[in-house]
């Protein structure tokens, strides 16, 4: 859970108004009355406290219009902060401006019904979205929830015509003293239902993603709204400091506020509080620098450049004093973006290549050591066979690599998708590379070779949000093509589902000394691959089972090694 500083300060933050607020309500609930100057009627606890409360619940909404990447999710939680803010506003105005018993404080008591019907069917709205990607969108279906508000909301406005939602005995010039009918019920029932709906979208978010240790928050949270509305409906005088403090519209801004927090807190709800870790974290050789060029956030394996060095690399790039670091920006809100590119393997290939061209040259030129000339020239066939080998297989992820980052989005949230995209490419291409080194002087490899493969991508897809799993036997033998063939099947899968992909899992075994067994499961609505490729993979392999369900393909395939 978020528990850091800055929470804590935001806690005290909230909470100082709130007690305030609490207290100006309990003291009209005191024997000894505090009076207000006359045509001061802005100055009525009530209206102060409820303004306090209004205040709290606009800069809540504000938060979440920063905090909330999932936009439907932010729109919808908006509304709902929108309709918070409207209760305690209307209450500042009847408690302010109109003397018991007027006809205008009547209607908007009925108003009050408002926000309390249409802010839990937001709030409804809004869980829909735990636990899904920022692409996901709810049912059209889901509109037909409207009508239900609408009718009740309306019918509570119309009561002086029907009486169905609250009855006057004594007439409407005395409506303070009233009952409830069937209407009321009928809308604290729908008010129920969606609290209720809530708590079961959020329960399940829980079981599904396995957030039961932080589930106690919420419940917490949940267990104290449930008391006060349970001693609020219970018959019978049961105030308490509390209840005086915070009436029914209060509790029911600040529970709801609570509520949703506690599922912030606990990790229901994706927020960016966290981000600042989890790119310190990432294998991003990357950093966040200010719009002065000081450095703020680096990465685990970032370098830390000088402000002149960034400022001369501002919107393009620079070579770094070592001559081997290539130093990339990139303007964001606030500041810029920088990564860093190893350039020294090229340098050391180029250098290669210049002294075997120069010895080439040399060797050329003594016609008395021709056959060391010869074995010169096949042994850099052979090099230059086997580079150009590397550079063909990973040719399109070195394309897309290059494509990626010599566009990349303007909007900070594009940006971060494609660095992530593009940091599941470079340790896709990294790890091939040395799997396709490998395989041209070793027929074996280790099976945990695969594993070294599968926690570099593992990585970097969690770091896009993508859940990773992955279990090798690391003791069995296998041959290098058939491990190439597989994390080659992983790569491709992985990135050609990556922008749907929630999960992956990899699992390759042992059962017998001659038997490798490797399953792939992806949790993705994409087609991982094409009739062709699933052809050639039926060719290189009799046991190729493709199991698929709506949310879920599992690749299963099986080679027997020959003893």
């Amino acid at each position: 859970m978020d528990l850091g500083k800055k929470s804590v300060r935001n806690l005290i933050l909230y909470l100082v108004p709130i007690l305030c607020a609490g207290l100006m309500n309990a003291a009209e609930h005191l024997p000894v009355k505090i009076s207000v100057p006359a045509n001061a009627d802005f100055l009525h606890g009530g209206a102060i406290s409820s303004l306090i409360i209004g205040t709290v619940c606009l800069h809540w909404c504000l938060s979440v219009r920063r905090r909330f990447p999932q936009k439907h999710m932010r729109n919808n939680v908006s509304l709902f902060a929108s309709a918070l803010i409207l209760l305690p506003v209307l209450r500042a105005v009847k408690s302010a401006y109109l003397y018991p018993g007027a006809t205008a404080a009547r209607y908007i008591w009925y108003v009050y019904y408002i926000p309390m019907t249409f802010g839990p069917l937001f709030m409804v709205h809004a869980s829909l979205y735990f636990g899904k990607a920022d692409d996901f969108r709810i049912s059209k279906k889901w509109r037909w929830t409207y009508l239900p508000a609408a009718l009740l909301s309306a019918g509570v406005l119309t009561n002086d015509l029907h009486r169905l939602a609250f009855r006057f005995p004594d007439g409407l010039e005395h409506w303070e003293n009233y009952s409830h009918g069937v209407l009321y019920y009928l809308t604290a029932g729908w008010i129920v239902l969606m609290m209720l709906s809530v708590i079961a979208l959020a329960i399940r978010s829980t079981l599904n993603r396995r957030l039961l240790r932080t589930a106690w928050l919420p419940a917490t949270v949940l267990a104290a709204v449930a008391l006060y509305f349970f001693l609020y409906a219970y018959p019978g005088d049961h105030s308490s400091i509390f209840q005086w403090a915070f009436g029914l519209n209060d509790f029911f801004c600040l529970g709801s506020i609570a509520l949703w927090e506690s599922f912030v807190a606990a990790r229901i709800i994706v927020s960016n509080n966290g981000y600042p870790a989890i790119f310190a974290a990432s294998s991003l050789n990357a950093g966040l620098a200010d719009g002065d060029f000081q450095v703020r956030q680096v990465s685990e394996n970032g370098v830390r450049p000088q402000p002149e060095e960034l400022r001369a690399a501002a919107g393009g790039e620079t070579l770094m004093p070592d001559g081997d670091t290539l130093l990339k920006t990139r303007a964001v809100q606030g500041g810029w973006f920088y990564w860093t590119e190893d350039l020294s393997e090229l340098h050391r290939l180029n250098e290669a290549l210049n002294d075997t061209a120069d010895y080439l040259t040399e060797e050329n030129a003594m016609l008395r050591i021709s056959a060391e000339i010869e074995e010169g020239r096949r042994r850099t066939a052979e090099q230059t066979a086997l580079y150009d080998r590397v550079t063909e297989s990973l040719r399109p992820q070195l394309d897309a690599l290059d494509e990626l980052l010599r566009d990349l989005p303007e909007d900070e949230t594009g940006f971060r998708a494609g660095m992530q995209r593009a940091g599941v490419l470079i340790a896709y291409a990294k790890r091939r590379g040395n799997l396709l080194l490998l395989a041209d002087t070793n027929p074996t490899v280790p099976a945990g070779e695969l594993g070294l493969c599968l926690e570099e991508s593992a990585r970097a897809l969690r770091s896009a949000g993508v859940a990773c799993e992955y279990r090798v036997e690391a003791d069995a033998e296998v041959p290098t093509a058939f491990v190439c063939a597989l994390y080659e099947l992983f790569g491709k899968t992985t990135e050609r589902t990556f922008g749907s992909l929630r999960s992956v899992s990899v699992s390759l075994e042992a059962p017998a000394p001659d038997r490798i067994l490797f399953e792939l499961t992806l949790e993705t609505p994409a087609e991982p691959l094409t009739e062709a490729e699933l052809a050639e993979l039926r060719r290189m392999y009799e046991d190729v089972r493709i199991e698929r369900s709506d949310t879920s393909v599992r690749i299963l395939t099986a080679l027997i090694l020959e003893t």
